[in-house]
């Protein structure tokens, strides 16, 4: 059976894969690109909308999957990614008010929740909390849905970096769903890791970025898997192999850069006094950035910090979930200070670089006039 989960993801890394410079050719003929300006890292009019390759990928992976294993797959769901897909090109094409954006998040939480089943019956212990009533079950659920849709639409400001986070999550949600045995789920995890790897070679070299259509579906979709996750691996036994004992704290450990960098900056809007959705380069990527790594480089970096947390979820496995995710938090924020304190250095350094270079550039300019004076007189 995982062959034919193989099969997914190579399916769906072809459509995108053909997709994705036939997107590029038509925002370059319709002259819509993704503009330059003080605020963004790159300098050059780059073409948008390359969630729209991974999008039909997935789609029509999932058609031809569910008619050869006549299997259907969470309808609601998937009406709810296309709306999501759907404002998310709007906003590309046109931008949108945040509150509209938000609006149509909520809209699509509600599908998912309402008749795709997909909520947050329980806080398995965070806080205390298990099971929750239902009206703050509906609550909650949105508010979790929204908050991990928009962290990875945040994370989105490099080149690389929401694409390979979005791979990273779901190879591990697929390979749990195919080890619990939920194959539809599996299939879409694996379709979408396929349509987002090869957007991820276009969008590497500075040819295509995924957009707001690209980075709010892989957003909306981590969210309804982790809330299945979480609600799938309650009702496994204890005794199960890939039964985990400490379910939020892995969940967030797995999504610990999108969700501490969006709270870190949402933090840092409201100290300022500003709406937390004004657009800034506070985000922990705009630090590598300024300390002048590479788009690659710094995607690396963030990954490797990201499968360290992963790591060490799984080492601690059967520990207090409220006890571990503050660990977690404060561990975070020293890692983002020790990152703080070195581009500041950096860029000191940098700026006494320069300084002490135009002054070596004046001295010398200054001696040669002096020379040009002597042999004048």
């Amino acid at each position: 059976m995982i062959e034919e989960l193989v099969c997914c993801a190579l399916l769906a890394f072809a459509i995108s894969l053909v997709l994705t410079p036939e997107i590029i050719k038509v925002a370059h003929s319709y002259q819509i690109h993704d503009m330059p300006n003080e605020r963004k890292v790159h300098s050059q009019q780059i073409p948008r909308f390359g969630g729209l390759a991974i999008f039909m990928g997935l789609i029509i992976t999932l058609l031809l999957w569910s008619f050869w294993r006549s299997e259907l797959f969470n309808l609601p769901l998937l009406a709810a990614a296309t709306g999501i897909v759907i404002v998310g090109f709007r906003d590309d094409f046109l931008p949108l008010r945040a509150s509209v954006k938000l609006l149509g998040e909520v809209i699509g939480a509600f599908i998912i929740i309402f008749f795709g089943d997909i909520r947050l019956e329980s806080l398995h212990g965070l806080l205390g909390i298990d099971e929750l009533p239902i009206y703050i079950s509906y609550a909650v659920s949105i508010f979790t849905i929204i908050v991990i849709t928009n962290a990875f639409n945040l994370i989105d400001g490099i080149n690389g970096l929401a694409g390979s986070i979005a791979i990273l999550v779901f190879s591990t949600y697929g390979c749990w769903f195919y080890i619990n045995g939920d194959m539809p789920t599996a299939a879409l995890c694996f379709g979408i890791i396929g349509g987002t790897l090869a957007f991820l070679l276009f969008n590497y070299q500075s040819k295509i970025f995924m957009g707001d259509c690209g980075s709010l579906l892989l957003g909306f979709m981590a969210a309804a898997v982790t809330i299945k996750f979480l609600g799938d691996n309650a009702q496994l036994p204890n005794t199960a192999a890939h039964h985990f004992a400490s379910p939020v704290m892995f969940v967030s450990c797995l999504l610990a850069f999108p969700l501490f960098d969006t709270i870190r900056v949402f933090t840092l809007r409201l100290a300022a006094g500003i709406s937390p959705f004004t657009p800034d380069r506070n985000h922990i990527h705009h630090l590598l950035i300024g300390m002048h790594f590479p788009h690659a480089v710094a995607t690396t970096i963030i990954l490797t910090c990201n499968l360290a947390f992963i790591a060490a979820a799984l080492f601690l496995q059967g520990y207090n979930d409220n006890v571990l995710i503050v660990g977690g938090i404060i561990s975070a924020v020293l890692l983002t200070r020790f990152l703080k304190s070195k581009n500041v250095r950096f860029n000191r350094q940098r700026k006494g670089s320069l300084l002490h270079d135009e002054q070596k550039v004046a001295r010398k300019t200054k001696s040669i006039r002096k020379e040009r004076i002597i042999e004048g007189s």
